[in-house]
């Protein structure tokens, strides 16, 4: 026959019989706790608190860390087909006392009692490892490295139980951050623009070391399709002299901005952590993480040819006729400004035809090294759902000085929707616009 547990004998002689006497349920393991407090809700929190103080002195581990916000919160714990009964409260001498019955099945309780101990106890094992190794790679200088492993660490004390108090979440937040508070990025060097190099150095110590092999998060501000700014991210790595250099490849970057540069920590770490810790436990972290961040302001003027390149845009309807409205015009030019490259001189253009147009603004525009003639226009139309959408395309032609035959040429589709075939147009033409100004930021 199963053994029933309580915490502590109760003298009271109101309230129901299980409180004074633990009760025999068939099948069923059964624990009586209770607890006090000023109020209610107080009073509750510390019986729940007692009776998985019960539970885990019985399993073998600590049960109250990875199961109390739980059972706080839903009044069971799913994995262990367990759930909070009956409860009772009644008012005591020091505010309220509160009683809880707590039930789980028996066939679980006993096999909790050997699987769940082995695992806190393999738990406790990788812990234990992960700490070994966050401080190997700190004696190697590699405080990146010993920061991760440290988070790891917290993310797998979060996990489930653990035998050693010494791991617990808070004590294994501290050391983290421990590693985190030491660790300093500082500019090295600017040689141009957005070609920057940075230097990651431990604060702490007598010859503050570089960072070696350290990982450093780099966020600039970009334009997408639509010529909205939104952020973007690329991860670069210190090197023995603890510097690494951040240059731009993505075309689509800001001309003028912002970079910020902090330590990189993969977000599926943090995201792990938040999703199993209480709320708002990392926010310390963030915060240091915040504070040790690093911003510089730059302009990427090697990009520039704005003193030598001249654009001139046309649009045509569906007939090929050119429109006296240039609703393209208007979108490529707010591009460029939202991408702070707004110095290009960007005209409306004259022609039917490719070269007409280029003939065109080489008269009007002599003396310039690059021509970039953008040309859209409607090629179909379709109605649906009481709403007409218009099909536009692109040509994007780059030519020499003197050349009339284009050295690249960029092609591109769209399709924009309205109540009539005019609104239709112009969304699908202002498309176009924004779509080979992109294009023709990722040429210059």
């Amino acid at each position: 026959m199963f053994l029933l547990f309580s915490c502590s004998t109760f003298i009271s002689t109101e309230g129901p019989e299980w409180t004074r006497e633990t009760p025999r349920h068939a099948g069923m393991a059964v624990f009586v706790s209770s607890g006090t407090g000023r109020d209610e809700s107080s009073a509750r929190a510390d019986s729940y608190m007692n009776v998985l103080e019960q539970l885990g002195s019985q399993l073998g581990y600590d049960a109250v860390s990875p199961y109390y916000r739980e059972l706080l919160s839903t009044n069971a714990i799913a994995s262990l087909s367990a759930r909070i009964t009956n409860t009772y409260s009644a008012p005591a001498s020091e505010g309220v006392i509160y009683f809880a019955m707590f039930e789980m099945p028996e066939d679980i309780y006993y096999s909790s009692r050997d699987a769940e101990y082995s695992a806190s106890l393999e738990r406790t094992d990788e812990i234990e490892n992960l700490l070994d190794s966050a401080l190997e790679h700190y004696r190697n200088n590699e405080d990146t490295e010993a920061l991760l492993a440290s988070l790891q660490a917290l993310d797998l004390s979060l996990s489930g139980a653990v035998l050693n108090e010494d791991f617990s979440p808070d004590i294994l937040l501290g050391k983290a951050m421990d590693y985190l508070r030491n660790i300093e990025i500082r500019i090295q060097e600017e040689v141009d623009g957005t070609d920057v190099s940075v230097r990651m150095k431990r604060t702490k110590g007598f010859l503050h070391p570089d960072v070696i092999n350290g990982l450093v998060r780099v966020e600039y501000p970009m334009l997408d399709g639509d010529g909205n700014v939104m952020m973007s991210s690329v991860v670069i790595r210190t090197e023995g002299n603890g510097i690494a250099r951040f240059f731009r490849t993505n075309p689509y970057m800001l001309r003028k901005g912002t970079l910020r540069f902090s330590v990189y920590i993969p977000e599926d770490l943090v995201a792990s952590i938040e999703r199993k810790a209480f709320e708002g436990f990392l926010n310390p972290f963030h915060a240091l993480l915040e504070l040790l961040s690093l911003d510089y302001d730059y302009t990427d003027r090697s990009a520039f040819g704005e003193d030598n390149t001249i654009i001139c845009i046309t649009d045509y309807d569906e007939a090929g006729v050119e429109l006296e409205t240039t609703p393209s015009f208007e979108s490529f030019s707010s591009y460029l400004e939202s991408a702070a490259a707004d110095e290009y001189l960007v005209v409306p253009g004259n022609g039917e035809e490719e070269l007409d147009v280029l003939q065109y603004v080489r008269r009007v525009f002599p003396g310039f090294r690059n021509y970039i003639i953008v040309r859209s226009g409607i090629v179909d139309r379709a109605e649906g759902a009481g709403r007409v959408y218009s099909m536009a395309e692109s040509m994007v032609s780059f030519y020499n000085a003197d050349s009339n035959e284009p050295h690249t040429v960029r092609m591109l589709s769209v399709t924009g929707g309205g109540d009539n075939a005019a609104e239709a147009d112009t969304a699908a033409l202002n498309r176009c616009g924004k779509a080979a100004a992109g294009m023709f930021l990722s040429e210059f």
